[in-house]
Parts: structure tokens; C-alpha cells; sequence
């Protein structure tokens, strides 16, 4: 079911008629028979830009609303999390970390192409920045989910290998909870810590 357009999102049959120009514009620039470096550049930034907005909304409308897997692991750790450490650590630290809408998106991409590499460019297109793919995906990799990051022919790539969750990452995910609470005293992070052994 394609994903319904939010308000705050302008849509990619929106953002089409732009980016076409933008691009008409750099192929003129380009085609030009007098160069000139700063027009070329400036015509670049901005079909870059316009691009960029448009291929990541045409992407987004083909995800779905939402993705009923990344829900479900999520709950089979949050179980997990709460079977585990529920009466030794407080409950707030046995929530489930990195359910943004952008962590779900690229699960739902992988998801789709389960088993085989994705390249990174691809799901770059979504968080619009290299940095912030790299971070996402290191966190979902960081739940246990099975993804793993190689290159493929110089490219980067990330394959959802399986829907297995690692559970060994579960006292990770509490530490780091523990750990980012600013609130607590070194006594007391120690002491919460201890009991995730």
C-alpha cells in the first residue's frame, strides 16, 4: 500500500516539474558554447538540491504507512528487554531505542530486498546524508538485527540477511540507556550496569 503523503512533505509529482527544470537548466549550462564556472556550479547546486527533495519523496510514496516486521521486532525485543532485566533496572531503561520513522523506512527498504546487498547511495536517499545513514543503520544493527554492511564492487552495501534477532546485544541496548541518563550518579550507573551481568 504506497504511503499516503504528509502535509509537511511536499509530494514527488510536486517536486517533478521543478527538478525537470532545474535539470534543463544544467544540461543548458553545460551545452553553452561560452563556459562559465560559477553559473555551472550554481546551476548544479541547485538541480543537486532539487533532486535530492524529489527522488526522496518519489521513494518515500512507494514505501508503506508502516511496516508491520519492524513493529513486531521491536515488541519481540521490548519482551525480551522485560523477561530479562524487568525487577533489576528500572522500566526506562528497558524500552526499545531507534523507532524513528527514518529507522523504519530503511528496515522497510532492506526488508524489501531481503537477502540481497542495497547499496548505501540507495538508502542515502532517504536520511539525504551520508553521516546520518551510516548512524541509523549502525543502530538497527545495534538492536541485533541481522544486516550486514560490506562493500561490493567499491560501493557500499547493507543486506537484511535475516529476521533472527541477536539477542547477545540485549545488555548492550540497557547499558547504553543506562549510561545516556544524566541524571544518574556514578554509583547508581554502576550499580544498574552490575545487574545486567
Amino acid at each position: 500500500m504506497p504511503r499516503k503523503s504528509d502535509e509537511s512533505q511536499q509530494s514527488w509529482h510536486s517536486l517533478k516539474p521543478g527538478s525537470l527544470y532545474a535539470v534543463e537548466q544544467l544540461r543548458d549550462q553545460l551545452a553553452a558554447s561560452k563556459e562559465s564556472l560559477q553559473d555551472i556550479i550554481d546551476t548544479y547546486l541547485i538541480a543537486k538540491r532539487a533532486l535530492a527533495e524529489s527522488m526522496q519523496a518519489l521513494l518515500r510514496e512507494s514505501l508503506p504507512e508502516s511496516c508491520p516486521t519492524f513493529h513486531d521486532l521491536r515488541e519481540q525485543l521490548a519482551r525480551e528487554l522485560s523477561r530479562r532485566y524487568g525487577g533489576l533496572v528500572p522500566d526506562k531503561y528497558l524500552k526499545v531505542p531507534y523507532g524513528s520513522r527514518v529507522h523504519e523506512e530503511l528496515f522497510t527498504i532492506l526488508l524489501d530486498h531481503r537477502g540481497s546487498p542495497v547499496p548505501a547511495m540507495m538508502l542515502r536517499i532517504i536520511s539525504a546524508d551520508s553521516v546520518h545513514t551510516e548512524r541509523r543503520m549502525r543502530e538497527l544493527r545495534e538492536l541485533g538485527l541481522d544486516i550486514a554492511a560490506r562493500k561490493a564492487q567499491g560501493v557500499d552495501v547493507y543486506t537484511l540477511q535475516s529476521l533472527e534477532i541477536d539477542l547477545d546485544f540485549l545488555p548492550s541496548i540497557v547499558k547504553n540507556l543506562i549510561n545516556q541518563d544524566k541524571g544518574l550518579s556514578k554509583t547508581e550507573r554502576e550499580t544498574n550496569i552490575s545487574r545486567l551481568e
